[in-house]
Parts: C-alpha cells; structure tokens; sequence
C-alpha cells in the first residue's frame, strides 16, 4: 500500500480527512481523480514550504 492508497482508505472512513502527501515523484493526475483530494508536497523542500503546506491543510485551504 503507497501513501495515496492509505489516505484513500482513510477518507473512506473518515469524511473531510485532510491528506498532505510529500513524494519527489508522485503522478500529479492521480492525485488530483483520488477521492481523497490530497495536497501535494513536491521534493524537494525547505522548512518554510513545509510549514505553509501544514497550515493551508489544517485550515482547509487546499
């Protein structure tokens, strides 16, 4: 099981679960038609992105 698949499941059991994925090689159309609607994290990144990426996921943002 990959990291979309896992954060698939879980918005499966947990409706408006927000999903931030890091990956350096994700396939950007899968993300976008996965049910879970995860934020993309592209590698590689420094604190700053990292931070913006939990904030805009915790308040809903993305």
């Amino acid at each position: 099981m990959n990291g979309l698949e896992l954060a698939e499941r879980g918005s499966q059991r947990h409706a408006g679960l927000r999903v931030l994925i890091v990956s350096g090689y994700a396939d950007a159309d899968r993300l976008e038609a996965s049910a879970a609607r995860p934020t993309l994290l592209r590698k590689p990144f420094d604190e700053t992105e990292l931070l913006a990426a939990v904030r805009a996921v915790l308040m809903g943002q993305t």
